[in-house]
């Protein structure tokens, strides 16, 4: 069994308002619980507090780090702290990091997003949590130059627009070609991690058409790997760090739960299991519930 892991940033369990929450305004399916809608048949919901015990507004690097080690980041920091993971996460993620844990316990997971040579080799390098838990674990990245060509991975807006804008050579991608290029990755590895961040980046930066689309294009790619992956032998799970798309009446983070989704194997006894954000590390990685 694989589970297919796609973290959104900055995407938050929001009120039914289509003024102000662009998943309600998109009226989204699979992710129905952002604006309080119906639940998609099949899938486990539970919303999870990010703001981890800690006042102030979540952030990422905090919300990173504990997704993917297990260790509350913010407790840890005594607050939450933005953006790039400075070196005490960074020392939490080389020692706990998930993807570590799956490769000491024999298992194989790899990060989907496709990465270029001068960001990997930047002198002044500024790597997010989930690049350092995939470098903690000395996993391969996959590479926009060789692997992302070949449909062995995915850029980090899935459909190329972000990318081809800035003269960068991508294949443009609809959501079910995207999701055709996870699903395969899910045939032979045991977790799948897939990052899309620009939720966050519009929910800080855009305007109001931007939000709405990019709300339009998330719910697209989940609906389509859902769809694409066969649940009887596989999971999809959606996870977030913090709220901030989901009220696009201000330009900050939010207080927020957020969402934790899940379909396929095991879906019920890894949303029983993953209480809070912290939780979402052991589950996948103790054998429980993969």
């Amino acid at each position: 069994m694989a589970t297919l892991l796609l973290f959104f940033d900055g995407i938050g369990v929001g009120r039914d308002d289509t003024s102000v929450n662009p998943f309600a305004a998109a009226r989204a399916r699979r992710l129905a619980p952002l604006w309080g809608g119906e639940l998609d048949p099949g899938a486990s919901f539970r919303p999870l507090d990010a703001t981890l015990g800690v006042d102030g507004l979540p952030q990422s690097a905090t919300g990173q780090t504990t997704l993917l080690t297990g260790i509350n980041a913010a407790q840890l920091m005594g607050r939450h702290v933005q953006g790039i993971p400075g070196p005490t996460l960074v020392e939490a993620i080389d020692r706990e990091s998930l993807f570590l844990k799956l490769v000491r316990a024999g298992r194989r997971p790899t990060f989907a997003n496709a990465f270029t040579s001068a960001h990997l080799e930047a002198r002044r390098p500024r790597w997010s949590a989930t690049t350092r838990t995939v470098m903690a674990a000395g996993v391969p990245f996959r590479m926009l130059e060789h692997d992302e060509r070949r449909d062995a991975a995915l850029p980090h807006d899935y459909t190329g627009a972000w990318w081809l804008e800035r003269g960068m050579e991508v294949k443009r991608r609809t959501a079910e070609e995207a999701a055709r290029v996870l699903a395969g990755l899910g045939d032979t590895h045991d977790l799948v991690l897939y990052e899309y961040f620009l939720t966050d980046l519009v929910a800080h930066r855009g305007n109001a058409d931007q939000k709405l689309l990019q709300a339009r294009r998330v719910e697209a790619l989940v609906d389509a790997v859902v769809t694409a992956v066969d649940l009887d032998r596989h999971r999809v799970v959606v996870i977030s760090d913090h709220g901030n798309l989901e009220e696009s009446d201000h330009k900050r983070h939010t207080r927020n739960p957020v969402p934790l989704l899940a379909w396929g194997v095991g879906a019920d006894d890894l949303v029983r299991d993953v209480s809070g954000l912290e939780a979402l590390t052991p589950a996948l990685s103790d054998g429980s519930t993969t």
